[in-house]
């Protein structure tokens, strides 16, 4: 019965994210890949830094992913050539299994922005596991039907967000990794410390490095960030969430 329940709350988890978040495949993945995070003898471990490219749009890949720590991103290319950003994936976000397991051409670019380590899989292999491992094909194809839900959203949500709305999201989310990597800090009390320069935010959230500084200034300003060399410290994230979701 515990089983049952705590697969309803993933499933109405991942609904949830995909109606209302601009990471949704990452935020649905974070709701049903728990499977894939335990089953760390599946696949091969690999590790990659900033800037390595994993899959290019148009070309055949063989693999998908598990990200267990380090940020990338998706992207498509615009007809003028101009890279347009599609998703940012996270720790715990499983990513490419729709054109790994159907043999096409990658529909984006999938490039790390901060130190990744991932698990590869080969759907070949990891078909053989599914009789075995009935939740990993459970979890797989509830997560391939809310990304094909979720495409609409994502081009007109993560296309359309305000600046303020991009770094606003990501320092949340790594606000909220930081809180639940330790039990001794919660998202309600305690400053959080973002490693990042405005160059890496810049990167990461496809934005130039003078509009991430611009909106971290307007953000200090309102006394719920403080920003130092190579570092933004978060005094306030319950204010900064309230900003996020009166905005979004």
């Amino acid at each position: 019965m515990k089983r049952m329940n705590s697969e309803s709350s993933a499933r109405a988890s991942a609904r949830d994210s995909a109606r209302a978040s601009a990471y949704a495949s990452w935020d649905a993945s974070l709701a049903l890949s728990t499977p894939w995070v335990e089953a760390t003898h599946l696949g091969s471990v690999i590790s990659l830094a900033t800037g390595d490219v994993l899959a290019r749009e148009g070309e055949r890949h063989s693999y998908f992913y598990l990200l267990r720590s380090g940020f990338v991103h998706s992207t498509i290319q615009r007809s003028n050539g101009a890279e347009f950003l599609l998703e940012i994936f996270g720790p715990g976000a499983i990513f490419g299994e729709g054109p790994a397991f159907a043999d096409l051409p990658r529909p984006t670019t999938t490039r790390v922005v901060a130190p990744a380590t991932l698990s590869r899989y080969l759907p070949g292999e990891i078909t053989r596991k599914f009789s075995a491992m009935p939740e990993l094909a459970d979890s797989l194809i509830q997560l391939l039907g809310f990304k094909n839900h979720m495409i609409v959203e994502k081009l007109a949500g993560v296309a359309s967000a305000a600046p303020k709305e991009r770094v606003v999201d990501l320092l949340l989310r790594i606000a909220r990794l930081q809180s639940n990597s330790n039990s001794t800090l919660t998202q309600e009390s305690g400053d959080f410390h973002v490693d990042l320069t405005h160059e890496k935010i810049a990167a990461m959230t496809a934005l130039s490095r003078v509009t991430v500084t611009r909106t971290l200034n307007s953000l200090s300003r309102e006394g719920v960030i403080e920003t130092r060399a190579k570092q933004v410290i978060i005094h306030d994230a319950s204010a900064l969430r309230r900003l996020h979701y009166r905005n979004s």
